[in-house]
């Protein structure tokens, strides 16, 4: 079993004076930053914490609405983590909620900007690729890209450069929690940091990735559906 963490805490200028696009609903009305992770096996899923800043709560009322969504949907082991202060980076958004949240074991991160679905997820560290000529519209500048080996394992990640056929598709996979954050921890004065950097350092460190073959991806920041 695992936990699953949907970092939402950007705090861009355009949200100002308007929703943030994840918590925005869709024609069926869910909200898309739940809708993001219902392709996932989710009953490999001990706990669902997605992790929101407290002044987009008291302005949008997100906690609210959120366990509207998470009754509606039958998510009974998803939670609110709300942060004070807005963090500097995705990781230490995640970095953040596994300390608030006592959070130990493997974790999942997903992005809450595009959906996909996976039958099953190994209890190792991994990361969600899929291959860009499977997509009509791309956006190749924003995206991580994943280098495999003929033995399909992880050999490299990267930001913005095209070093494969396989981009990250916004699902990250970590074994053990606390060895997370310790990587957090070396590299948190890194700026910008991303998750690719994480993983990065831990590949450095002879830490074994596999990749997550996934399907039905759909990129909702190519669609102006991006936080």
């Amino acid at each position: 079993m695992m936990t699953l963490i949907v970092p939402i805490a950007a705090n861009n200028d355009d949200y100002a004076h308007k929703l943030p696009q994840p918590f925005r609903l869709d024609d069926e009305g869910m909200m898309y930053c739940v809708r993001a992770i219902t392709g996932l096996p989710l009953d490999q899923m001990d706990n669902i914490y997605f992790v929101v800043l407290r002044d987009h709560d008291e302005r949008f009322m997100l906690n609210e609405q959120l366990m509207m969504q998470f009754r509606r949907h039958h998510l009974t082991n998803a939670h609110v983590t709300i942060l004070d202060e807005p963090t500097g980076s995705q990781a230490e958004t995640v970095a953040r909620a596994i300390e608030l949240n006592g959070i130990t074991g493997m974790v999942f991160i997903k992005d809450a900007d595009c959906y996909f679905t996976a039958d099953e997820i190994l209890p190792q560290n991994g990361v969600a690729i899929y291959a860009l000529e499977n997509l009509p519209i791309v956006d190749p500048q924003h995206k991580s890209y994943v280098a495999v080996d003929d033995m399909f394992y992880v050999t490299n990640i990267i930001e913005k450069r095209v070093v494969s056929r396989f981009f990250s598709a916004g699902g990250y996979c970590f074994e053990d929690a606390a060895e997370f954050c310790r990587y957090y921890e070396r590299l948190k004065e890194y700026s910008p940091l991303y998750l690719s950097h994480i993983i990065y350092s831990m590949l450095l460190d002879k830490k074994i990735f596999r990749p997550i073959e996934i399907d039905d991806y759909q990129d909702w920041s190519v669609t102006n559906v991006k936080y």
